[in-house]
Formats: C-alpha cells, sequence, structure tokens
C-alpha cells in the first residue's frame, strides 16, 4: 500500500512537468507585462533612461483631469453603441433569413464572413483609399450621381472620422455576429416551430417571442467580445485617422501609443494601460456575472 502511495505522489508530480512550458509563457507574455507597467505608473520615465522619478499617483492624477482621456472615454462609449448592437441587429437579422434555407445560404455565409478573417490593417487601408476626399470612390460616385452634398470629409472632421470608424468596423464584424447566431439558431428545436406555426403565430411573432429570447446567451457573448474588442481597438483608428482629427477617433490604445512613442511618456502611457487593465476586468466580471445569472435562469 505504502509503495502504491508513492507511486501515485510520483506520477502527480509527474503531471505538473506538463503544465511548466505553458506556465511560463503565461507569466513572461501576460503576468509581467502587468507587474511591468503597475510598477512604472508611479514614476515619470521616458522608456529609455536608466534614470526614474518616483512621483506616487502624479500619473494617475494627470490623466483623470486630462481632456484628451474625456475625449477617450466619450469616444469608447459612443463606439461600442455604435458598433456592437448594430452588428449584433444586421447578424441577426441575416442569420434569420439564411436559416429559412433560402438558396445560397451557404455562399452568402461566406461571402458575408470574409470581412471578419482579413486584417484590419488591410481594412483600414483599403477603406482609407475609398473614404478620401477628393478621389475616394464613394465621394466620386455621390458626385457622378449628383449627390454633392452628401460627398463629405470623411476622414478630415470630428464627427464624420468618428462615423466613418464605426461604418468600417460594423462591416467587419457583422459577418462574424451573423456567424454566430446561424450556429446558435441551428440549436433551437424545431417542434417549437412546428408548435407555434399550429398555435397560429406568425414569423414575425415566432422570431421575436422564441427565436430572440433563446438566444439571450449569444446576445451576451457579443456584447461581452464587443466590449473587450473596442477597448483594445488600435488598427482600423491608426490606419485611417491617427486618432485625429484633434484626437476625435482616440481610443484607449491609439492614446498608449501616442504617449510611449510620440511624447515618450512611459510613466503616463503605463498608468493609462492600468486603468485600461482595470476597467476591462471590470467589465468582463459584471459581464460574466450575468450570463451566468441569466444562463442558470435559462436552464
Amino acid at each position: 500500500m505504502q509503495t502504491k502511495s508513492i507511486n501515485r505522489i510520483h506520477y502527480q508530480n509527474e503531471g505538473y512537468l506538463f503544465i511548466i512550458p505553458i506556465m511560463f509563457f503565461f507569466c513572461t507574455f501576460c503576468v509581467y507585462p502587468i507587474i511591468f507597467n503597475f510598477y512604472h505608473s508611479f514614476f515619470e520615465w521616458n522608456g529609455m533612461s536608466r534614470n526614474k522619478t518616483f512621483i506616487g499617483f502624479e500619473n494617475y492624477t494627470f490623466l483623470l483631469k486630462d481632456p484628451i482621456m474625456l475625449k477617450v472615454l466619450r469616444n469608447f462609449v459612443v463606439f461600442f453603441l455604435g458598433t456592437v448592437f448594430p452588428q449584433a441587429f444586421f447578424g441577426i437579422t441575416i442569420a434569420y433569413i439564411i436559416n429559412r434555407k433560402i438558396i445560397g445560404g451557404t455562399f452568402f455565409r461566406i461571402i458575408l464572413y470574409m470581412p471578419s478573417i482579413l486584417t484590419l490593417s488591410i481594412v483600414g487601408t483599403i477603406f482609407s483609399r475609398m473614404l478620401e476626399t477628393n478621389i475616394g470612390i464613394i465621394n466620386v460616385t455621390l458626385r457622378a450621381l449628383g449627390l454633392n452634398f452628401l460627398a463629405l470629409q470623411w476622414l478630415a472632421r470630428p464627427a464624420e472620422a468618428l462615423f466613418s470608424l464605426i461604418m468600417v468596423n460594423v462591416w467587419t464584424w457583422t459577418g462574424f455576429s451573423m456567424l454566430l447566431y446561424c450556429v446558435n439558431m441551428t440549436t433551437v428545436p424545431e417542434e417549437l416551430y412546428e408548435a407555434a406555426t399550429i398555435d397560429g403565430a406568425s414569423s414575425f411573432q415566432q422570431f421575436f417571442r422564441l427565436t430572440f429570447p433563446l438566444l439571450k446567451n449569444t446576445h451576451l457573448s457579443l456584447i461581452l467580445l464587443g466590449s473587450i474588442s473596442v477597448l483594445k481597438t488600435f488598427d482600423l483608428p491608426y490606419v485611417l485617422t491617427r486618432g485625429g482629427p484633434n484626437h476625435a477617433t482616440e481610443f484607449f490604445s491609439t492614446y498608449i501609443y501616442l504617449l510611449s512613442f510620440g511624447f515618450f511618456e512611459q510613466g503616463l502611457s503605463s498608468a493609462l494601460v492600468v486603468i485600461l487593465f482595470f476597467l476591462a476586468l471590470t467589465l468582463a466580471v459584471i459581464q460574466l456575472r450575468m450570463y451566468g445569472v441569466l444562463g442558470q435562469k435559462g436552464e
């Protein structure tokens, strides 16, 4: 018996060897950067010099009073509301139509999902050419149709620039929402639709009283993924507008980049990284708790 116990302990200890590689990468690329930024957020440092000046919470105080930070927070809220919910709306609408077994449904799924797998820097570069004020295909087409009043400076004026980012982001990720809804709609038993049809429910009533409520976990998943994605969005605003004009399209990631490599304020950017980390953590915890509660009610 003692020999068996020793062998069991030996095999259990061997199991830890298999998780050492992944724990090494996790600590190197996840834990260490968090600790690094948290530590340097209390210093005034340009990111290159060995000299660092401890200034306590001054970096955080500065960011709380920084007018650009107010724009960043406003852009986050507007971008979140302007992308996540339209993507979900278009996604569920298209998924419902495709799942009604229309001709070429598989082809449309592939075409609509393709933008989601494209590199965002490529998408941004393409749309920067299309949205160019003078020779961009969008304005050229509008002028050719006699709609000169709609030929705007899409990337040169604050309101239009943010709207353009929202438009491009919705175009890019609607296919992902559509695919997620398509997959989860197939889990709804056909017997429920048959029973609803027998009871005289129209397609409109079946959608809002049957399909939509049963997809509540999908809705929450898209909101969670969307909020985290908006928090760390960088490619599109950087390629299209560089955060301008006048910080009208500045986001957390682009402002961190500007502080780090534009102004060489590594301590300040580290403080912003810490704020971003705790904001993302808070949103994730809140939404996962909501997901858990609603998931239990749905069981």
